[in-house]
């Protein structure tokens, strides 16, 4: 009995000294987690609002992305986005983004966040709902952290 109690108190240590998670999530709660999360919610709420500019604030501008295919037609540098970013979400109405952050690994000075989104918006007048697995590459910079890829 007494073995059974030390080996209970042992276990209830060492979950107590595990990382600190975020309240709601698996992620461990650091300054770098949290400000991440910060900047990702200012990209939704930027994507909602139809922000361009707000957009292009929190990204690098390093920023590349291959558009999640392997053809380079596609590929989408900071010059790119500046051009194309204000069109694209001037053609939307009425956009809803949630995403969920589903892991968060920062290395240094950058750190990758996978993550799941569900988008509904108006485009052309039609009612539409895309989801998807992404994976966003981040910058820790003077500014914070800056979004490299994965938009």
């Amino acid at each position: 009995m007494r073995r059974a109690l030390t080996l209970l108190s042992l276990m209830a240590l060492a979950v107590a000294c595990g990382p600190k998670r975020i309240p709601g999530t698996d992620l461990e709660d650091t300054g770098d987690t949290r400000a991440i999360i910060e900047t990702i919610a200012r990209y939704n709420s930027s994507l909602e609002q139809r922000d361009a500019n707000g957009i292009l604030a929190l990204v690098d501008p390093s920023f590349k992305d291959n558009s999640g295919t392997l053809s380079p037609d596609d590929d989408i540098d900071i010059q790119k986005l500046r051009t194309v970013l204000p069109g694209r979400l001037a053609k939307l109405q009425d956009v809803a983004v949630r995403i969920e952050i589903k892991t968060v690994d920062v290395k240094g000075d950058r750190a990758s966040v996978v993550y799941t989104w569900v988008s509904q918006f108006k485009f052309a007048g039609k009612s539409m709902t895309e989801s998807d697995i992404k994976r966003m590459e981040l910058k820790r910079g003077p500014d914070g952290w800056k979004i490299l890829s994965g938009i």
